[in-house]
C-alpha cells in the first residue's frame, strides 16, 4: 500500500435496476441460437456485452448478439436486437435507442434483425429491415402486419430475405 491508496477503499459494484428488463426474451434467443450454432461449424455468434449490466461504464453495443454464419456459397455477418413488450402489437420506437447504429451497420451490408417478444401474448414477430431503416416513423412501429410465431427460431426463420435460419423443431 502506498501513500496514494492509502485508506483508498474501491466503490462497490451495483447492478443497474434496468439490468434485467428484456432478459426472458434474450435467454430464449440465446438458447436458440446455442442449438443452431451448434448444428454446423460454419456457424457461430456472441452475445454482446449489455452497457445496463456493466452498470454504464462500457459503451453500449450495437445490439445483443452478433452472428457469423456461411453455407460454403453466401455468407452472412450481422446483428440482432432482442425487444420485449408488453403491448400485442406496437414497439415504441423510444425502446430501439441504438436504431441509428443500426441503420448504419445495414448501410454498410450487415444483416440487422429486430426480433421482439409480445410478452403477455407469448408471441414473437421480427421488424423487416425496412422498418429498421426507415426514418419517418412516428412514436412506435405497428407490428400488425407481421406474422407472429411461437418461438424466437421461427421468427428468424420468416425474417425478410434471411436464408441462414431454421427453425428448431
Amino acid at each position: 500500500m502506498n501513500a496514494l491508496t492509502k485508506g483508498f477503499k474501491p466503490a462497490a459494484f451495483r447492478k443497474s435496476k434496468l439490468a434485467d428488463r428484456g432478459k426472458v426474451a434474450e435467454d430464449k434467443v440465446r438458447e436458440y441460437l446455442e442449438g443452431w450454432a451448434s448444428r454446423d461449424t460454419r456457424r457461430d455468434f456472441d452475445r454482446l456485452v449489455d452497457t445496463k449490466a456493466a452498470g454504464r461504464v462500457i459503451r453500449a453495443a450495437a445490439a445483443d448478439f452478433e452472428f457469423f454464419c456461411t453455407n460454403g456459397i453466401e455468407v452472412a455477418a450481422g446483428l440482432i436486437e432482442v425487444k420485449e413488450t408488453e403491448h400485442p402489437y406496437r414497439l415504441d420506437r423510444k425502446r430501439l435507442t441504438q436504431a441509428a447504429r443500426l441503420r448504419k451497420r445495414a448501410k454498410c451490408g450487415c444483416t440487422v434483425l429486430v426480433v421482439v417478444y409480445h410478452s403477455t401474448l407469448k408471441k414473437w414477430r421480427t421488424l423487416s429491415q425496412a422498418q429498421v431503416l426507415d426514418t419517418t416513423v412516428g412514436g412506435s412501429w405497428d407490428l400488425r402486419d407481421r406474422p407472429m410465431f411461437d418461438t424466437p427460431g421461427e421468427a428468424l426463420a420468416h425474417a425478410d430475405g434471411v436464408w441462414m435460419w431454421e427453425a428448431l423443431s
